[in-house]
């Protein structure tokens, strides 16, 4: 059986990441909520998901990457406080960090900052790893209405939206929360943006 499940993890991964390079958008399961993901230097896939999700371009995305290590190809000298923070966290942590680099200006805030979570829930890690590259997060809602617990609360607006829907948890019943939100100055001061 564990293979079998294994097995249909690897399909589902190689599934998204067809669909991530081609420029699609995925529907896919994270290490909190569901979110919708794509190529975070393909322009053209972010603006699909700003559209799917009636948000202004004004508004920043996140990223999810799997590993520490990675933050410093796109953030330029990050801030050692927040590395550590990382480490410490017990829960999912987004930590927002000045002078972005190396990937779209769709991703960034205006003022050049990036939302970066690394994750540590298999499917994603997997994802990441086998893409090469980190994959944008946002949530799987439209704007303005509340973040999905779990995929039977996403909107068939949505999902109808999207050109994959990763087959992995969609049964889980278990109502996952967003991550803490944390900005991080270059002074090692930070400020909660959410709780």
């Amino acid at each position: 059986m564990e293979n079998t499940v294994n097995q249909h993890i690897k399909e589902e991964i190689e599934n998204a990441i067809k669909v991530i390079k081609d420029g699609g958008v995925i529907l896919y399961p994270t290490d909190t909520i569901w979110g919708l993901g794509c190529d975070p230097n393909n322009d053209k896939a972010i603006k699909k998901i700003l559209q799917i999700k009636r948000r202004t371009e004004t508004k920043s995305l996140i990223i999810l990457m799997c590993d520490i290590e990675s933050v410093s190809k796109y953030v330029e000298n990050p801030n050692p406080i927040a590395l550590e923070l990382y480490r410490q966290w017990n829960k999912a942590l987004t930590i927002v960090f000045p002078r972005a680099k190396g990937i779209s200006k769709m991703v960034m805030n205006n003022d050049n900052t990036l939302g970066i979570r690394i994750t540590k829930e298999s499917f994603t890690t997997q994802l990441i790893k086998s893409l090469g590259h980190p994959v944008v997060s946002t949530s799987a809602n439209l704007s303005g209405q509340p973040s999905p617990v779990s995929y039977k609360t996403i909107s068939n607006e949505i999902k109808e939206s999207v050109d994959y829907i990763v087959d992995y948890r969609r049964d889980s019943f278990t109502e996952m929360k967003p991550s803490t939100i944390i900005r991080i100055n270059d002074n090692g001061s930070f400020e909660v943006l959410r709780p």
